[in-house]
């Protein structure tokens, strides 16, 4: 027996994903809504004390430096949680868990330094400094950050060594540092010695002033082998039109994130090349991909726009016009500025930072809002796609209770070619009599006079979904047709007493992407393809489609269901088990 319910683990695993991309955002949107007022009154304050010394060399203590550094970043918490304009922040958290785990106060944290190295086969090396104005206590150590460790030394100074190779060490330096990190990374640290740092980020790293919040800098031309491997990979699933756009993580040498939560010291990103050309190449290939990705957007939300201005109402209408302004707005706000081998992807200012703060929130309102929107008029169109597809069942039924077997896939002539769909032959049976009473029964769907009945169409024929009109005449409900299906391709149509696997279990009609889609009057259905059999289903719905049963249930599959067990399902009398 084939266990039907490992056809469902995909919809949970998607559920799942989206509930967390869902809270995330909630969570960003929150922090956005918290700061920006702040923001908003800060970038118009005038600037004290505090934001007025003058800044000082080196975002990076040279310390902590090697030659062969290639990422490194700054983290400033005491400067952050102790600044009374940022207060909203949950700095009782913070303490808490700064306590909990490593035994330090996070307001008494006056900088945290992260440095990386390119590993050494499998051990890596990296190691974080947190600089603080009280004494370290390694005996404060949570339990689960030290299992792995044993009381040892590294280069002459008492540690926590671990005993794994990749898991970190720990070792107070001065009394009022906490050092953490690999054993390897640690002793490099240690010695007094090791060669003054130099290079694109050492020199990079001291030039920049220490007093941001947060600092992030990467050497990517050191981590050009694992960026090689990854485009390797991303190549074969990126589409051949943003080829182009993978050359760009190739012409990038480094690149800086600064942040500050005070906007009177500004935030930016910005990119290195090796060369002003490298540069050029970048924006031009950058804003190439803008356009590419506006294009994609357009075609994608196009069905969905176009539905709601074409809409009765004034409010959907109105959501249109403003995603349209929304969208086009964001895309054009993504524009570099070009200063020889820099590129200034953005730049916060305390003049532009109410502004940014501002597209920052609506941004985060907007992909909040849409969504739910979508989702909300997602769960309505699948509702009446079910309704849709129960009293096309009904009308199946009902046909064969006053003609004792199910309709033939197609009406037939006096000479056996099939004319006209069974679509054609269930409108009595779905209060369209008036309109089956214009058919000529015994011409082609394609004959000069039914063609004119194709805009006709009843509603019922297509899944809210679609992005066809009703006008086109074209459906998206299809009858397996097939070989041991419920229909076949010959005249005279199926009784219920072949049907040996059950009424329950064969399915009658399923609701197919608009691709597939068949013009309603024509003795046209859908056969599962043997090399694919759910080619031509699925795409109308997230990670479903829609099936209709001989007994008249209805069933969301999911689009990742075992292609034996959907093959099960097809049949009328295979005796199968699922």
């Amino acid at each position: 027996m084939v266990d039907r319910r490992s056809t469902n683990t995909h919809g949970f695993g998607t559920l799942n994903s989206r509930l967390e991309v869902a809270s995330l955002l909630r969570l960003v949107l929150a922090w956005s809504v918290l700061i920006y007022p702040y923001s908003a009154v800060r970038a118009q304050a005038p600037p004290d004390e505090a934001n007025d010394r003058q800044p000082q060399a080196g975002a990076i203590d040279p310390a902590y430096l090697t030659p062969q550094t290639m990422a490194a970043a700054s983290l400033r918490p005491q400067q952050v949680l102790t600044d009374p304009n940022l207060q909203m922040l949950p700095i009782e958290v913070a303490q808490a868990a700064g306590l909990k785990y490593l035994g330090i106060d996070p307001t008494h944290a006056s900088r945290v330094t992260v440095v990386v190295e390119p590993p050494a086969g499998p051990t890596p090396f990296y190691a974080i400094a947190f600089e603080t104005d009280q004494p370290v206590d390694l005996g404060a150590l949570a339990a689960e950050l030290t299992e792995h460790t044993e009381p040892g030394q590294i280069d002459g100074h008492d540690a926590i060594v671990s005993r794994a190779p990749a898991l970190p060490c720990f070792l107070v330096q001065g009394g009022n540092t906490l050092l953490v990190g690999s054993a390897p990374m640690l002793k490099k640290l240690l010695k007094a010695d090791r060669p003054k740092p130099t290079g694109v980020l050492p020199d990079q790293i001291l030039a920049h002033p220490a007093t941001d919040d947060l600092y992030l800098t990467a050497n990517l031309e050191m981590l050009r082998p694992f960026i090689q491997m990854g485009l390797a990979a991303a190549q074969r699933e990126t589409p051949e039109e943003f080829q182009d756009l993978l050359r760009i993580p190739t012409l990038i040498q480094s690149a800086e994130l600064t942040l500050n939560l005070n906007l009177q010291r500004p935030s930016s990103l910005l990119v290195h090349a090796a060369n002003a050309s490298d540069a050029e190449q970048i924006e031009s290939l950058t804003l190439d991909g803008v356009a590419l990705l506006r294009e994609q957007i357009r075609r994608k939300s196009e069905v969905e726009l176009s539905r709601l201005r074409q809409s009765d109402d004034p409010v959907e209408r109105a959501m249109a016009a403003y995603s349209d302004r929304m969208s086009q707005g964001t895309l054009d706000g993504i524009k570099l500025d070009r200063d020889g081998n820099t590129l200034t992807v953005f730049e916060a200012t305390p003049s532009n930072a109410q502004q940014l703060g501002s597209v920052a929130v609506i941004g985060v309102l907007v992909a909040l809002l849409l969504p739910a929107v979508q989702a909300a008029r997602e769960a309505a169109r699948r509702t009446q796609s079910t309704n849709n597809l129960k009293q096309l069942m009904l009308a199946l039924l009902n046909y064969e209770s006053a003609n004792g077997r199910l309709p033939a896939h197609a009406i037939y002539s006096a000479d056996g070619e099939p004319l006209l769909s069974w679509r054609v032959a269930i409108l009595p049976y779905i209060e369209e009599q008036a309109l089956y009473n214009e058919f000529h029964l015994d011409e082609p769907w394609d004959s000069e006079h039914n063609l004119t009945l194709i805009e006709k169409m009843p509603e019922v024929y297509i899944d809210p979904s679609s992005g066809l009109a009703v006008k086109d005449g074209k459906t998206s409900y299809l009858a397996p047709v097939g070989e041991g299906l419920l229909f076949e391709e010959k005249e005279g149509g199926t009784t219920l007493r072949e049907i040996t696997d059950g009424t329950s279990k064969t399915i009658a009609i399923v609701q197919v992407s608009d691709d597939t889609a068949a013009t309603w009057t024509k003795p046209e259905d859908w056969s599962p393809a043997a090399d694919n059999p759910l080619q031509g289903v699925g795409d109308l719905h997230p990670s479903v489609f829609l099936a209709a049963f001989v007994d008249g249930h209805i069933e969301n599959i999911s689009t990742n269901i075992n292609a034996q067990t959907w093959g099960f399902m097809l049949t009328r009398g295979g005796g199968e088990a699922w």
